[in-house]
């Protein structure tokens, strides 16, 4: 069986790269250098910082994708082989499914009200309500979050109309969920269903019984509510539901306690074999299930002797053992063994329990080719009630997840279905050098199948997706074809610019799931496109359906090919931000000219090209940062990589400036340690970070003389919101950023072009001094902290920074006087943190101690302004205090950030010591009990994070990677 293949060979990891590099085109290779991380959060699908989504389990179909939160996505995909359907992704529950929905779940209704007492039969279908108002639900007084339409009266009544799709009626159980504050009564068809006294509450849930669905066969439904607010809020509410809980479930032969079964059963020892097929068990006596004592569920046929066996014999479609799983459910009391057709399945101690659940394996399964089986049972009672009840259930296959593997730019996943196995990736092509691609918010789903047998196999590929939860996408998921694509889309329909995106990015723009490949695709029950998909391996005749929040892809597999078929993901956000007063729409469609279909269009021609690159990208970052610092930190740069990535956007201003910017644009003390990755690969987008804090410094907007914090926040940029000043950590920030440019391009033109503004900053250090006083630094979280030496040291750093910039640009007066500067206050550092065999965490305190990271720039930089025996003292001290999962960030805490242990790290040069204080990081997110996109504050005692997770600031990790640029 192939699985990824993992390149341990360096040599030939080298000689490959090598090749790769000298081809003017990337040639197209699979292999990875596969990564063993068990990731605390695995990235799937990136397209925008508000869609991000996550696997937060090792295995893809144990639960459905999220948010990074408790949002989910009920995206599920099935493998269908020679017949037999396989789950290998997404949870195998469908959520209830929203006839009418409820403005709970941020969706959109509208019903007429009035406030005025109406005529009687007002609940009735055919009721006059013409000179009611129309308007959007929920009805409620101010406060009441759901309301859309006000509500200040003591009394209303609602009508609202359902169209119900007859299918529904036949195949699902039928909900009504409600809220409401206070006194309610709701009717369907006229015909009273809820009626509530002086009561109030939320998302209540009733079935709705037959002798009101038998009003709503013409597919059509009244459904009528009045609401007597006494006092305090009031509340409306209220939708109709279709509820399939599970995947279906074939019931072969039910537990006692869903239907009535019999079976033969002796009290006495039996002969030999009496579990098996064949076994006479004519003189056994007939009864019914349960057996056992009468304080059980169920019991129908007493039981009191201390043993007794019970065979039941089954008759039933040979074609579920080779279609679905098989399994038992059985409850017990005391000591029980169980087997089908003579093989034991189960056996147990001495305990009782009920409902459990046991799969049937194939070893057993085989033996039921037939159609036909014998479950027996014997139980012992050894003391107290006694109980047996057994039965055989059906249900669709779930794929043998047999690998996972996180690159930096794609997230690979193999699975077993039988005699097949299929290669699932999902692929961010977040190639930071090559910006009209990384520009595109596209994302890959990729799949091959290969025969484990080397025989022919019927293989198709099933996806369905229901995002209307997820996305806040009212009703407006719709399926079209058009110049030979298929796109699912689904978004809020008439959108506002700016006004629901402050609330919720998801809210805005719309999410596509398309292919130009050949596929079938339809909309409607998801129970019953599975149901037509294991029958015919596609969609093309699937009925239409009134049901329009479940969309499906199917595709027929191309057995062993050398290239992956797919689906493409996108995103448009239409417009990025408004940017002082400028509405920027995202790069890829600067011009406002391009469509997602154009989009596509390059998505799909490109695919094959982008594939080859964004593998030998993966390849080329596990073996630099291999080098770096060994296969674990390796591991965690890749996990890290799409982490950071996605959490920018990019545009243009219109003067043609690149901005890269996260949602809140800023703040700059969050650029700073995530800019290691972008130094590392394209310097261009670290100008992009800064180029609109230089702009709204340069334009008279600010008029400090250091960098703002943050620029305004998602969606509106207009200047500095979110938190206070932080003089010396910006301005620092920024100077040391602008030398890190200069340093990886080799020259300092674009620090000439903001020099004025650079000098203002370097100024503002030097007028300042060695000790920043009481400043904020980006570490107050734990803590306000006078005196800082960290904050000092960046400060010193960043007029140095400023120093060799002048020396590049022949500037050489401003040099010698800031680099002098910059000397002179390094002594003072050093006198003033000494506290012997370490440095202090603040000057002021003789007893303190912290992490020095920002003095990684000294090296990086060539500044030199630190002895090399403070860089020494310091990390040694370190690891006189690790913990088990890392270095704390500072005496007052246990805990620690990951991206300023990766910099303390560096400090040295040295390789072991970089390890030794990098290692715990690795075992912490390789056994981190927090299910979460990876975490930069951690806890250094425990397996448990502090927070801050999904964040940009991962980048840090790369710094390593700057050594010898």
């Amino acid at each position: 069986m192939r699985i990824y293949k993992t390149l341990m060979n360096k040599t030939f990891i080298y000689l490959l790269i090598a090749v790769l590099a000298a081809c003017k085109s990337t040639p197209y290779s699979d292999e990875t250098t596969k990564s063993d991380l068990r990731a605390p959060a695995y990235p799937l699908l990136t397209l925008h910082p508000h869609v991000k989504l996550w696997s937060m389990t090792d295995e893809l179909n144990k639960q459905n994708m999220t948010f990074g939160g408790s949002t989910q996505l009920p995206f599920v995909g099935f493998l269908r082989v020679d017949g037999a359907m396989y789950r290998f992704m997404g949870s195998k529950e469908l959520p209830m499914q929203a006839i009418a929905p409820m403005a709970l779940d941020h969706e959109k209704w509208e019903g007429k009200f009035t406030s005025l007492v109406p005529d009687e039969g007002w609940e009735q279908p055919d009721f006059d309500d013409k000179y009611w108002q129309l308007s959007e639900g929920a009805f409620g007084t101010p406060g009441m979050w759901e309301a859309r339409t006000q509500w200040t009266s003591s009394n209303i009544w609602v009508r609202r109309e359902v169209e119900v799709d007859p299918y529904l009626l036949e195949h699902k159980k039928i909900y009504l969920r409600y809220s409401h504050d206070d006194v309610f009564q709701l009717y369907i068809n006229g015909k009273q269903l809820v009626n509530t006294g002086y009561d109030w509450g939320a998302n209540f849930k009733v079935e709705v019984p037959d002798s009101i669905l038998q009003t709503m066969k013409s597919g059509k439904a009244l459904i009528a509510a009045h609401c007597e607010n006494r006092v305090g809020g009031g509340l409306v509410d209220f939708g109709l539901f279709a509820e399939e809980p599970t995947m279906p479930v074939e019931k072969v032969a039910p537990i006692s306690y869903e239907k009535e079964w019999t079976g033969r059963y002796t009290m006495e020892q039996p002969q030999e074999n009496w579990e098996a097929k064949e076994f006479d068990d004519t003189t056994w006596t007939e009864g019914q299930a349960a057996f056992g004592t009468d304080d059980q569920r169920n019991v129908h046929t007493p039981w009191f002797s201390p043993n007794i066996w019970v065979r039941r014999e089954l008759t039933f479609d040979p074609a579920l053992v080779k279609n679905k799983q098989l399994y038992l459910r059985y409850s017990h009391d005391d000591v029980f063994q169980l087997y089908v057709n003579g093989m034991q399945l189960v056996s147990t101690g001495y305990e009782w329990k009920s409902d459990l659940r046991v799969n049937i394996p194939d070893s057993i399964a085989e033996t039921m080719k037939d159609g036909k089986a014998v479950i027996a049972a014997h139980c012992e009672n050894r003391m107290g009630g006694a109980l047996v009840d057994f039965g055989l259930y059906a249900e669709l296959r779930e794929a043998e997840q047999t690998s996972v593997d996180v690159q930096a730019t794609q997230t690979h996943y193999t699975f077993e279905c039988g005699d097949v196995e299929l290669k699932l990736s999902f692929t961010a092509p977040y190639l930071l050098d090559d910006l009209e691609t990384l520009a595109r918010p596209v994302n890959y789903i990729s799949y091959q199948a290969k025969a484990l047998d080397g025989k022919e196999h019927d293989v198709a590929v099933y996806f369905e997706i229901d995002p209307h939860k997820a996305f806040r996408a009212g009703q407006s998921t719709q399926i079209y074809e058009k110049d030979g694509l298929a796109l699912m889309k689904t978004g809020q329909e008439n959108q506002k610019l700016w006004v629901d995106k402050e609330k919720d990015g998801r809210s805005w723009g719309y999410f596509y799931l398309g292919t130009k490949d050949d596929v079938t695709c339809a909309q409607g029950d998801a129970a019953e496109m599975r149901a037509y998909f294991m029958k015919e391996g596609d969609l093309k005749q699937m009925r239409k359906s009134a049901e329009k929040r479940y969309a499906a892809f199917a595709q027929k597999l191309d057995m062993n090919s050398d290239f992956p078929q797919h689906l493409t993901a996108a995103f448009d956000g239409l417009y990025t931000m408004a940017y002082f007063g400028e509405d920027l729409r995202p790069y890829w469609n600067k011009d406002g000219k391009s469509s997602i279909e154009d989009l596509y269009a390059d998505a799909e021609k490109d695919y094959k090209e982008v594939m080859a690159k964004c593998y030998a990208f993966d390849r080329q970052l596990m073996a630099d940062a291999y080098l770096a610092g060994g296969k674990e930190y390796a591991e965690l740069c890749a996990l890290a990589y799409r982490q950071s990535v996605s959490a920018f956007q990019m545009s243009e201003d219109s003067d043609g400036e690149l901005l890269y910017f996260t949602p809140q644009v800023g703040p700059v003390d969050e650029y700073y340690p995530a800019s290691p990755l972008y130094l590392r690969y394209n310097p261009d987008l670290v100008k992009a970070m800064l180029n609109p804090f230089f702009y709204y410094s340069e334009s008279g907007k600010w008029g400090k003389p250091f960098p703002p914090h943050d620029l305004g926040g998602y969606p509106i940029v207009n200047g500095q919101t979110i938190g206070g000043d932080m003089p010396v950590e910006e301005a620092g920030n920024g100077l040391i950023m602008t030398a890190a440019i200069a340093k990886m391009e080799k020259n300092a033109s674009y620090a000439e072009k903001h020099w004025k503004t650079l000098t203002q900053w370097a100024e503002y250090l030097l007028e300042n001094g060695t000790d920043t006083g009481d400043q904020l630094t980006t570490d107050n979280f734990a803590g306000n902290c006078p005196h800082h030496a960290n904050l000092s040291a960046k400060g010193v750093l960043g007029i140095a920074a400023y120093a060799r910039l002048a020396e590049m640009l022949n500037k050489k007066e401003e040099a010698e006087k800031y680099m002098n500067a910059a000397g002179e206050m390094a002594k003072e550092w050093e006198m003033a943190a000494y506290a012997g065999d370490h440095y202090r965490l603040a000057f002021d305190q003789p007893d303190s101690w912290g992490m020095k990271y920002n003095l990684v720039w000294d090296r990086l930089l060539g500044l030199n302004l630190f002895p090399e025996r403070v860089i020494q003292k310091e990390t040694d001290f370190y690891l006189t205090k690790m913990n088990e999962f890392g270095c704390p960030l500072d005496s007052r805490h246990s805990y620690t950030k990951v991206d300023w242990t990766v910099w303390t790290a560096s400090l040295s040069a040295d390789r072991m010591q970089f390890r030794k204080l990098m290692l715990p990081l690795h075992k912490f997110m390789n056994e981190t009990t927090d299910r979460t996109p990876m975490a930069d504050l951690i806890n250094t005692d425990g397996k448990t994070i502090v927070g801050f997770t999904g964040r940009t600031v991962v980048g840090a990790y790369f710094i390593r990677l700057l050594e010898k640029e």
